[in-house]
């Protein structure tokens, strides 16, 4: 099987997981709020490894909240088999797809004052993520919580008021 062949695959697995994805999303917002209305657009990916490709767009709209988009970035992110941004005129909060177990972290440092007060080494997430997507609380530290359902609502309460 070529690379062509095999980075195919990898795109559409992650459409797939994106597709999935939304259809949780659109079950427990209509939970949330019933009278939830959902659209979509297509945007066009542009990514190395692949030839340019569309992905559908969920947009979420709320009575008296801002309009939420989940906005597919990109199937190869660093640690990660796929990015989505959850956006609004407020703000840009990123989600992204990790396997089993997370992705290896590595807190290069910790600081309070400019003054570095302990260096760490590479370290699995073990019990914050088993599989799925997981919401990049803090790109320093590398906080990954998993996107339940009560995180889901934060982040849209945020993101659309």
């Amino acid at each position: 099987m070529s690379n062509a062949t095999i980075f195919e695959q990898m795109r559409d697995k992650y459409l797939s997981r994106v597709d999935e994805f939304y259809a949780k999303v659109r079950k427990r917002i209509v939970e949330l709020d019933p009278s939830a209305e959902f659209s979509k657009e297509v945007v066009t990916l542009n990514e190395e490894l692949v030839a340019p490709y569309q992905a559908r767009i969920l947009i979420i709209n709320r009575p008296t909240y801002k309009p939420v988009r989940l906005i597919p970035r990109r199937a190869w992110f660093i640690g990660a088999k796929g990015c989505v941004d959850m956006k609004s005129d407020l703000g840009i909060e990123t989600l992204v797809y990790v396997s089993e177990g997370g992705p290896a972290i590595r807190i290069d440092m910790f600081a309070e004052n400019g003054k570095i007060l302990k260096k760490s080494e590479i370290h699995p997430i073990e019990n914050d993520v088993a599989k799925g997507w997981v919401f990049v609380q803090n790109r320093q530290i590398g906080m990954l919580p998993s996107l339940d359902a009560d995180l889901l609502y934060r982040l849209l309460e945020v993101l659309g008021k």
